[in-house]
């Protein structure tokens, strides 16, 4: 019982992690990017996660699959910030991109190679 107790502490910080590295990203022009948290539990409902994020703009959408590609790529996420991001993703693809995941490949890549820097 002391473990599960343990591993409620830790999912609780981890989560509370995530969200201030998320709202504190220093390329989030408006605070309206915030990801919404459900304040009743440490361990989300995943479906009613998904549902929340799809209330926010495509904008900050697409600007927290930016961030979190980027900070997969700097270092290993932690499981709250993983699970956001996936979460994240979730919600783009049926919100931006009506669940056609060929189409947001396309305008990932095309964003990917737009933000390249030049030679």
């Amino acid at each position: 019982m002391r473990s599960l107790f343990t591993w409620k502490k830790l999912a609780l910080a981890g989560a509370l992690c995530t969200g201030a590295w998320l709202a504190h990203a220093s390329d989030a022009p408006d605070r309206q990017c915030r990801v919404p948290v459900d304040e009743r539990g440490a361990l989300p409902d995943r479906t009613a996660a998904i549902s929340r994020m799809e209330q926010m703009s495509d904008a900050c959408l697409k600007r927290l699959l930016f961030q979190c590609g980027d900070a997969a790529n700097q270092r290993v996420m932690d499981l709250g910030s993983a699970s956001t991001c996936s979460m994240g993703y979730e919600a783009l693809l049926h919100k931006s991109f009506g669940g056609d995941f060929v189409a947001m490949l396309a305008w990932w890549r095309g964003e990917r190679a737009a933000r390249a820097p030049t030679p």
